[in-house]
């Protein structure tokens, strides 16, 4: 067969990358004419491990042009379904058909909005190619919830890569975590794998415990988080969690070059539990590979997590269920099941090796070996009959609230009634760079250790029309002084979490778990870093306020809140 594969290059350190690494690399193993069009490839055509890898990106022309050039068998797209909208896939489909080459595509579903359904343009793409091939079960199942037929062939891992160290003591001593009980969590510094909750878990987890480590794979430099979208500073959360002791980075990872596999598979042996606290997973390729080394994995019970947790895993439960931009539901699981699953294996041994050895049986039937035979038993049986029968909202960090009124929030905008705010302010810059602040009064903020250029406050005078479009828009409200008196209401009524004293009655009526019994900058910057990093809560907070104000206003309340009608 002569294969043309677009995807990420072999070479790239990603999951995609990855799996273009063994399915092209195994199919060209086989005797297959293979062709990779590598995203990350530059400069001119190479041979790698008997394919062709050629620069590549989705473009229209640039992909009509190899089409023509190396006139594959068939086509073969690796990549969110959302790439082919960057795509004039209606063109590329047009041609195919045409040329007689079926067009696969493989991709991952890492969300529904609710009883497996998906939003219509996507369906509409997948209708488009002649066979979709899900990465997961989940992902299988929500296609044919949506009337679209799948085939289905999961990622896979190498387990003579990805296996128990011969001594697991020594590969602990290997990363200096000698008899620690360790968590691993690879997963990229991005909004969707929340991070600011596996900090949370592991803080709450971790109180009283010295022989607890958690190691987070990731680039804490990581470019998306100088993103509108996710605004925020893994280092200082950690040092602002005062867990600079107990949680680790790898060492000089980069998102841009990452780690050979070898190297990666020396930090899953060291460690004695994976966590993956993500909104959803497409499949969860660190999840499979904590498996495949008898690291017993814990991910939320959604999407494909569950097909690669349950009985040698745990599954934790979803406390929040948010909808992103396009409707689909992104998952934030429960902060204290999941401490209470890392306590039980933490306490029970017995249990984690039970679970450990089951985790390595589970992964063995997901070696790449029968992960490529399923590819070259598809491509050879199921292509040509597909061939013949042609078929036709976002989470963020720092948190941003849906709007009550019409307007938009303001990424990042945070409200400081007065100069005593400012402590709590800084130290959440500190976490969130992206944040921008206003006041009714001009504030002092040189204290910032910032190199870059001092931060600013915007004026708004405080009885200007001014003032309630700008409350609006903002992400949070600091009033640690008591200075302004309208702040619990106008908050409750525009849903923006307010901090404040419990001396100021709306405040503490309104706001209870957001009340401070004396001014304290450290519990109301931690109350902040909540109200930024786990949206769940904040809404939860904003709709019980909204409520409590609703009731405080009916008649039978008059008497006792007539300040609040005020």
């Amino acid at each position: 067969m002569k294969i043309l594969w677009i995807s990420d290059s072999p070479t790239a350190p990603t999951g995609f990358g990855n799996v273009t690494r063994f399915v092209c690399g195994g199919l060209a193993d086989r005797g297959h004419q293979v062709s990779i069009l590598g995203k990350q490839t530059r400069g001119q055509p190479i041979l790698w491990h008997n394919c062709l890898l050629y620069p590549g990106t989705f473009k229209t022309d640039e992909l009509l042009h190899y089409l023509h050039w190396i006139q594959p068998d068939m086509l073969i797209t690796l990549t969110n379904i959302r790439e082919l909208e960057h795509l004039n896939y209606p063109v590329i489909a047009n041609f195919l058909c045409t040329a007689d080459i079926p067009w696969i595509f493989y991709y991952p579903i890492s969300a529904d909005m609710g009883e497996n359904r998906l939003p219509p343009n996507l369906v509409r793409i997948l209708k488009t190619v002649d066979l979709p091939i899900a990465m997961s079960r989940y992902g299988r199942d929500a296609m044919q919830t949506n009337e679209v037929v799948p085939a289905y062939i999961p990622l896979g891992v190498d387990t003579k890569v990805f296996q128990p160290p011969a001594d697991k003591v020594l590969a602990k001593q290997t990363l200096g975590y000698e008899g620690k009980f360790v968590i691993l969590s690879d997963a990229r510094n991005h909004p969707h794998k929340l991070l600011p909750r596996t900090l949370e878990i592991f803080r709450r987890f971790a109180v009283d415990k010295d022989n607890v480590i958690l190691h987070l794979h990731c680039d804490p430099n990581d470019p998306v988080t100088h993103s509108p979208e996710y605004s925020y500073d893994l280092r200082s959360d950690i040092a602002f969690l005062n867990l600079m002791e107990k949680v680790c980075l790898t060492k000089d990872m980069s998102i841009s070059r990452g780690l050979p596999l070898e190297q990666l598979a020396q930090i899953y042996q060291a460690a004695d539990v994976h966590l993956l606290a993500s909104s959803g997973e497409g499949f969860g390729l660190p999840t499979l590979q904590a498996a495949a080394t008898g690291v017993v994995p814990l991910a939320s019970d959604y999407t494909a997590n569950r097909e690669l947790v349950l009985n040698h895993g745990e599954a934790i439960s979803i406390h929040h269920f948010l909808l992103d931009e396009f409707g689909l539901r992104r998952a934030l699981i429960d902060i204290d099941d999941a401490v209470s699953k890392l306590e039980m294996l933490y306490q029970d041994r017995d249990l984690l090796t039970f679970k450990s050895q089951s985790a390595r049986e589970f992964a063995l039937s997901y070696d790449w070996k029968h992960i490529v035979s399923q590819w070259e038993k598809l491509l050879q049986h199921e292509v040509p009959l597909r061939r013949d029968v042609h078929p036709e909202r976002t989470l963020r960090i720092p948190v941003n609230l849906p709007l009550v009124r019409s307007k938009q929030r303001i990424s990042g905008y945070v409200y400081g009634a007065s100069q005593r705010d400012v402590p709590i302010m800084l130290a959440l810059h500190r976490i969130f760079p992206g944040l921008n602040f206003w006041s009714t009064i001009p504030l002092d903020l040189s204290s910032s250790t910032s190199n870059s250029k001092p931060l600013q406050a915007k004026v708004v005078q405080a009885n200007s029309f001014e003032y309630r479009p700008n409350l609006a828009m903002s992400i949070l409200a600091l009033d640690t002084a008591s200075i302004d008196p309208r702040l619990p209401i106008e908050s409750a009524k525009l849903g923006v979490p307010c901090i404040g004293l419990a001396q100021q009655r709306e405040q503490a009526l309104l706001w209870p778990a957001l009340s401070l019994q004396k001014p304290d900058p450290i519990i109301a910057a931690e109350l902040g870093r909540q109200m930024l990093t786990d949206q769940g809560i904040s809404a939860d907070l904003c709709l019980a306020a909204r409520q409590q104000l609703a009731s405080a206003l009916t008649p039978a309340n008059d008497r006792s809140l007539g300040s609040i009608k005020k």
